[in-house]
């Protein structure tokens, strides 16, 4: 593919060339001149961000106070009211809501009619009656993932989803990721190629048990730890990473193999502490996920590889490592080479355009690694515009229930020690 071609694939080109480096392009026929390598722009003003979209939270543990800095960070999402059925979770919340009104019972807060958004952040497996209700209640839903522990239990939320005449967003973070956004066009641009094999891993040494009071608050607390309603590692938090390789696809896995211990924490859970699943997808391509609560070595990452070239993936950060005979590209000469995995890498600065607007070179500056709660921010925000400006999301019901359709049956075939052949109509509503 030469370098005009490149150039003209789409109104998106000048965002593609900026993942690369510094080096930002106009499309063809724009009219606007490119613009001078490392030269920092002029910034332009930010957009109105347009009405208030007033928002409720329901279940206040880890990822309900992340989505409520994510939404004080948003500014124009004002949270009207926070739920969780244990008292003592208001203690944190009010100091990220102090205006909020607290309740107990989230029936309560679908009366009321300010509320124009509800974020669904309890366990997995209380998800369903309340997404339901939320629908019919006529508020935009953000329902966390996996958006249920079971098939049947996503079937429903998903058909409710479906059939909401307002917004309905699955919390698959990373769609929301700029980079993965980015990675995305390059795969459209097939700079990757043929795609080859997958690698994703989920190491965070992380017991998930917590400590309570009483045994009914701890039984509550830990309900991860029970394979009757927990969608293990693969569902809780490798969900993201097989439904970022299955976005990059562009299809759904056909087969899995999975494997599952509990090596490090043998505290009575029933749940492995550390698992393998090797992942079947349309012509010959696998993904291998991996995930220990065990160790933080390697941490969490994605690798992508195709005929042309491979894509290395940790913390928001990414890098391109192209084989030698892979066509030439145009802009590989001004991006910037970072080691990566034992190859020279060119850095995908998913930020690039901030750099810019600071003044700085993207080809001369490290992108800033993203933690978790920052993909919950980046979530929540497309969220909140897609409220404001009525648009899709990044991840709606049809991904929400695929991507939890695959995590089950990746989690049921680690926990059976099997071979699971997806049916076809397990992803049909």
């Amino acid at each position: 593919m030469d370098r005009r071609r490149f150039l003209g694939l789409s109104a998106g080109a000048a965002l593609l060339l900026t993942a690369a480096g510094e080096i930002i392009a106009a499309p063809e026929g724009s009219g606007s001149p490119a613009t001078t390598p490392g030269a920092a722009p002029a910034a332009a003003p930010k957009p109105n961000p347009g009405p208030p979209v007033k928002c409720a939270v329901i279940g206040l543990g880890v990822q309900g106070r992340a989505i409520l800095e994510g939404l004080k960070k948003e500014g124009a999402a004002p949270v009207a009211a926070v739920c969780d059925n244990y008292a003592g979770a208001f203690n944190r919340a009010r100091a990220l809501a102090p205006q909020a009104a607290t309740l107990e019972d989230y029936r309560r807060v679908l009366d009321l009619p300010d509320v124009q958004a509800v974020f669904v952040a309890t366990p997995t497996h209380l998800h369903k009656q309340i997404v339901l209700d939320a629908v019919s209640a006529g508020k935009a839903v953000y329902c966390e993932a996996p958006i249920a522990h079971t098939v049947e239990d996503a079937r429903e939320i998903a058909l409710a989803g479906k059939g909401s005449k307002n917004v309905f967003q699955v919390g698959l973070v990373q769609r929301a990721d700029p980079l993965a956004q980015q990675v995305i066009k390059f795969i459209d641009a097939d700079a990757v190629g043929t795609l080859v094999q997958a690698r994703a891993q989920y190491n965070k040494r992380n017991s998930w048990r917590r400590a309570a009071s009483t045994p009914e608050r701890e039984k509550a607390l830990n309900w991860r730890l029970s394979k009757a309603i927990s969608t293990g590692i693969a569902g809780e938090a490798g969900i993201h990473q097989i439904d970022l390789i299955s976005w990059f696809a562009k299809t759904l896995p056909v087969s899995v193999t999975g494997y599952g211990s509990i090596i490090g924490w043998p505290d009575g859970r029933d749940t492995p502490d550390t698992v393998q699943a090797l992942i079947e997808y349309p012509k010959g391509m696998y993904l291998n996920f991996a995930g220990t609560l065990v160790s933080s070595f390697d941490n969490v990452n994605e690798t992508l590889m195709g005929v042309n070239s491979a894509i290395f993936m940790r913390g928001g950060r990414g890098w391109m490592v192209k084989e030698a005979d892979s066509p030439a590209l145009g802009w590989e000469v001004y991006a910037r080479k970072e080691p990566a995995q034992g190859e020279t890498g060119i850095a995908l600065v998913a930020n690039a355009t901030k750099i810019l607007d600071m003044g700085a070179k993207p080809s001369a500056t490290a992108a800033p690694a993203v933690t978790e709660d920052e993909y919950t921010h980046q979530s929540v925000a497309d969220f909140v515009m897609a409220v404001r400006k009525k648009t899709k999301p990044a991840a709606g019901w049809k991904e929400g229930f695929e991507s939890t359709v695959s995590a089950i049956k990746v989690n049921e075939a680690i926990v059976s020690g099997t071979k699971i052949t997806f049916q076809k109509n397990w992803f049909e509503l």
